[in-house]
């Protein structure tokens, strides 16, 4: 699989060979993840934070040896902290471009500082470039996203989904298979709401080109059954996703009128019409000429085009799902604390339900390794119920 780090390799891949041709870096990360590993000797007994931090690293190699600097004699140098200062800055265009948050941005550079600071203690570096304050000034605000943990309260969610509920019904009334946007948007909604997927997972990230971050496909869900699906989670590893009983009809509805031509078809394509001549011109202009196609483009349904050449479209992006997903908002009459309700807003607002239910399950949707993390997550909830059962306890009444 490759990925826009490694320039079209696996980085976990180069990472092995580069350790395996001697390369200090390469062999620094090696040593440095098998100490965390729970089995050190066992690369099969290793810990979450092991195995993400071992994918984190990969890429940050594949990062450093594309530009030329895999070696301690640069990091430890004058330069040092120029590149972890690029590298701070490729992490902020990654959170500008929709395609991580500046939370993650900000754990993928402490795992690597991590990494260097281990590689301090062992003697391979006279300092960590990536403390300094010129290397992490570029990164974004983390503390920006934990106050801005938006989730979808239930009455909000209700009424985001009694808007698109209508709204497709009287589409679909109105234009029968015609009604693409419409059941497109209700689908999309509904499993938002209802599977606890993450926004990357199913819809396109645009600095993200690996398989699994181009828009969930209809090979990758039960069709069948309609109960699961398939997505490439962030543990950047596929993972199995419930659709849970709510999300089914619109989903299946959906998939009817959708009539994909194939499997290979985003569950979630693209409105955008740039971006469709786009995915024609590029595959037809090298057999056909630029002339020809534009000729094409000029008489015939670009829709028809993608099909009759066995061509997908692009599924639609992560800021145009957020920026889709303001519109029913502003339509429907919804808001949270005057804002529209966004994407991860969903996952948070199921697992909050779900966690006041059912801890195991709410920790099993959410595909959290732990419950630790779930718990975590939703501390908020167990202050509340703290507070609650210690009142009882005091068995005194409230001056009112």
């Amino acid at each position: 699989m490759s990925t826009p780090d490694s320039g079209g390799s696996d980085p976990r891949n180069r990472l092995a060979d580069a350790a395996d041709a001697g390369n200090d870096v390469a062999l620094a990360i090696d040593r440095y993840v098998r100490a965390k590993s729970k089995a050190p000797d066992d690369s099969s007994g290793r810990g979450y934070y092991a195995t993400s931090a071992g994918g984190i690293l990969a890429r940050w190699y594949a990062w450093l040896a594309d530009k030329h600097v895999d070696e301690f004699d640069i990091l430890g140098g004058d330069r040092g902290p120029i590149m972890m200062r690029r590298y701070a800055q490729y992490l902020a265009r990654r959170v500008s471009g929709g395609g991580i948050s500046a939370s993650t941005a900000e754990t993928y550079y402490n795992v690597v500082s991590a990494c260097l600071t281990y590689a301090v203690r062992d003697g391979e570096l006279a300092r960590n470039p990536a403390l300094t304050n010129r290397a992490r000034e570029p990164l974004p605000d983390a503390n920006a996203d934990r106050a801005d943990q938006q989730f979808w309260d239930e009455e909000s969610a209700a009424a985001l989904l009694e808007f698109v509920d209508d709204r497709a019904h009287d589409a679909i009334d109105e234009k029968g298979s015609d009604a693409v946007a419409e059941a497109r948007d209700r689908a999309l909604v509904y499993v938002l709401a209802y599977s606890g997927v993450r926004g990357a997972e199913v819809v396109r990230a645009t600095t993200d080109g690996r398989e699994g971050r181009q828009g969930l496909r209809w090979r990758n869900v039960d069709t069948d059954d309609w109960q699961t699906m398939r997505v490439l989670g962030k543990s950047q590893e596929w993972e199995t996703v419930p659709i849970l009983r709510p999300a089914r009809p619109a989903l299946k509805r959906w998939y009817r009128i959708a009539d994909p031509p194939s499997d290979e078809w985003p569950v979630f394509p693209t409105g955008h019409a740039p971006s469709k001549y786009a995915a024609v011109r590029d595959e037809l202009v090298p057999d056909l000429g630029e002339d020809a196609v534009d000729d094409l483009l000029a008489e015939r349904d670009v829709d028809e085009l993608l099909v009759e050449h066995d061509l997908t479209p692009p599924a639609i992006t992560t800021e145009g799902a957020r920026r889709l997903i303001e519109r029913l908002c502003e339509s429907a009459g919804v808001a949270i604390d005057g804002n529209a309700l966004k994407p991860h807003g969903a996952r948070r607002g199921l697992g909050d339900t779900l966690f006041r239910n059912d801890r195991g399950v709410a920790q099993d949707v959410l595909r959290h390794r732990s419950l630790s993390t779930t718990r975590q997550a939703y501390q908020h909830i167990e202050a509340e119920e703290t507070a609650e059962r210690a009142s009882d306890l005091l068995d005194v009444e409230p001056d009112t």
